[in-house]
């Protein structure tokens, strides 16, 4: 049994040890993607930048003599899709956790982010600033938005596409702002207003308290305007359409109950325990009667079997036996303090023996003269 045991916890020690370095490697190559994927980015950028330099030197100096630049098929204008999925919103890079904070402040936070698709939402920086559009998408890695219509650039396609389409560029979130109908209680007037801060309030994964009601879909708090204390409804979220198969489990079937069980009896059957532990598994520690009683039988014949070998044994076999069994009873082996002095005589006369032969006189602690000033016999020089 001792022997399972063993087996188990050297498996357990090289899986783990196995998965160590794979995340290792696995980090290591993220870390590359990463930094090849902006080294593109930035170089498509720096292009675009003297490409754009180029262009308003030839408009000064050409005048009507310049390329047409506005027309299509031509490159002129487009963005390359590395430039756009280094920073789509799969979430291969992120921000640091302060930027990400600082992106998301006027909004909640990353943590309880109080933005949804569909939110409309005005643009602040950038050429379409002023303009109100819908959020289409939420990337809360980088902290950036894409919209539906606005902020949108043409692009060619991968592998030598020539089809060009516009594709949505991503927007940092602190350079757009909510957009809500408010009333005005004065005059009754409902306007557009746009609004600069959000809280979050209500049930939340951070809260002390605990909530019973059903939660299926959207957000489970509410966001508020805090110099208003107006609540801002969410989007209206269509739930999915699921369709039950045979193979399914209607929520019926589940929460019905269907095993019974008493204080005699294992929570669950053995069957199923089977199936999550892993019966056959290297790193199962806990076996049958049945496998335990097996492997129990096969070590007594296994040690029958070497009593038998052992009783024919040749003279020298015997010898040998006696000798294992008596450095066994001794222990490991300890130096005495007469070993470590002759060790020590030994190192210094070979250490002599080294110095005499490259040159080298050994200086004895004893011989040097005082560090702390002048030594007490030395004289004070005579006259010049």
């Amino acid at each position: 049994m001792q022997k399972l045991l063993k087996r188990a916890n050297q498996a357990q020690r090289q899986a783990q040890r196995r998965a160590t370095e794979v995340a290792k490697r696995d980090r290591i190559n993220a870390i590359n993607r990463n930094k090849e994927s902006l080294r593109r980015a930035n170089q498509e950028v720096r292009q675009n930048l003297r490409d754009s330099r180029q262009a308003r030197q030839d408009a000064w100096e050409l005048g009507p003599l310049a390329p047409k630049r506005d027309l299509g098929f031509n490159g002129y204008g487009l963005l390359k899709e590395s430039a756009r999925t280094d920073w789509s919103m799969d979430g291969r890079l992120s921000l640091k956790p302060e930027l990400l904070e600082k992106r998301c402040a006027w909004a909640g936070g990353s943590k309880q982010l109080n933005l949804a698709p569909k939110d409309r939402v005005v643009i602040l920086d950038g050429p379409d600033r002023g303009k109100i559009d819908r959020i289409k998408e939420i990337n809360l890695a980088v902290g950036s938005v894409t919209l539906e219509n606005c902020h949108q650039v043409m692009s060619a396609g991968l592998m030598g596409d020539q089809q060009y389409r516009a594709q949505p560029m991503p927007l940092p979130i602190d350079s757009i702002r909510l957009v809500h109908p408010i009333t005005d209680p004065n005059t009754g007037v409902t306007r557009d207003v746009i609004i600069n801060e959000l809280k979050s309030v209500g049930s939340n994964m951070n809260s002390p308290h605990m909530t019973f009601d059903r939660w299926e879909y959207g957000k489970r708090w509410d966001r508020v305007v805090p110099s208003l204390n107006t609540v801002i409804p969410w989007p209206a979220v269509e739930p999915p359409k699921l369709t039950t198969h045979k193979i399914d489990t209607i929520r019926e079937n589940v929460e019905d109950r269907t095993f019974f069980y008493s204080l005699l009896s294992p929570p669950m059957p053995e069957s199923v325990i089977d199936e999550l532990r892993g019966k056959y598994s290297r790193f199962r520690t806990r076996h049958d009667a049945e496998y335990v009683a097996r492997k129990e039988a096969e070590a007594a014949a296994k040690k029958q079997t070497h009593e038998i070998n052992k009783s024919m044994q040749t003279p020298l076999e015997e010898f040998h036996e006696k000798q294992r069994q008596l450095r066994a009873q001794e222990g490991e082996p300890e130096l005495s303090d007469a070993m470590l002095e002759k060790i020590g005589e030994i190192i210094a006369r070979k250490k002599k023996e080294a110095l005499g032969n490259a040159g080298m006189t050994e200086v004895s602690p004893t011989s040097m003269p005082p560090t702390g000033g002048a030594s007490s016999s030395t004289s004070a020089p005579g006259p010049l």
